[in-house]
């Protein structure tokens, strides 16, 4: 039975995810901030032996246990996939609230990553969630894009520094998913045209996860071909298009 740790996983993606991985026979351990979220997500996933930790990650005594817990506990796949944001202008926003968002967007993903690769083996699997708007910058959710842009280059990096031991990294990147996220970021979940459902995210980062080819993975076609033709533009073109789309905060 493989041993699957996953941050984030009390809903949306990572509990989708959790879902997934669960039906084909992992153990599940779901890391998140509210513990009755977390009950409700483990009685929701098919098998046994799934297990819960009760986390947040925005902190250091947050990150600190879950550190200890993957010190102490092996696991053959980590999803890495917490993260928050925050609709409105940079300046408009309260900057211990960014400061927050990049405490978990960043310092988490590295301190787990860290403790994760240190121990990992031949086989096993690393996947940071990133994001399509940190790949084309979003206006109106700035330090979101530039956290989930760093998380694309680190994973990156990380792919190539541990293909040679055996282990794979992917840094997966989602577009617009119909989950809490938008809401719970103040924004309106109707602000992007197309849609993803978290199952249907959750279903090509299992696929990716099975294939281990690229060290970037895009989910959906609409993303994929959206980032495509925003290569092909100038840089400023695609910040002023992306500026005209950008998803107001909720009224």
């Amino acid at each position: 039975m493989k041993k699957i740790l996953i941050t984030g996983g009390s809903e949306g993606i990572g509990l989708a995810a959790a879902q997934a991985l669960a039906a084909e026979g992992s153990a599940v351990t779901l890391v998140a901030r509210n513990p009755e979220k977390l009950q409700a997500a483990l009685r929701s996933l098919p098998g046994s032996g799934h297990r819960s930790l009760p986390a947040d990650l925005s902190t250091p005594e947050g990150m600190s246990l879950v550190a200890k817990h993957i010190d102490e506990n092996y696991y053959e796949v980590f999803i890495n996939n917490a993260g928050a944001a925050a609709y409105g202008h940079f300046t408009e926003l309260a900057l211990d609230r960014q400061l927050a968002i990049m405490h978990l967007n960043m310092d988490a993903v590295v301190v787990l990553a860290h403790h994760y690769l240190r121990q990992a083996r031949r086989g096993d699997a690393l996947v940071n969630t990133a994001s399509t708007t940190g790949i084309m910058s979003l206006p109106g959710i700035g330090v979101y894009t530039a956290t989930k842009a760093f998380v694309n280059i680190l994973s990156e990096t990380l792919w190539w520094e541990q293909k040679e031991k055996g282990v794979y990294v992917m840094g997966f990147n989602p577009g617009g998913t119909s989950s809490g996220f938008h809401t719970a970021s103040g924004g309106d979940k109707k602000a992007f045209a197309a849609m993803q459902t978290p199952e249907a995210v959750a279903k090509e980062l299992v696929r990716a996860l099975r294939q281990r080819t690229r060290p970037r993975v895009i989910s959906g076609g609409m993303n994929r071909l959206f980032v495509f033709l925003g290569r092909l533009l100038p840089r400023k073109a695609v910040i002023n298009m992306m500026g005209r789309f950008a998803p107001a905060p909720a009224s």
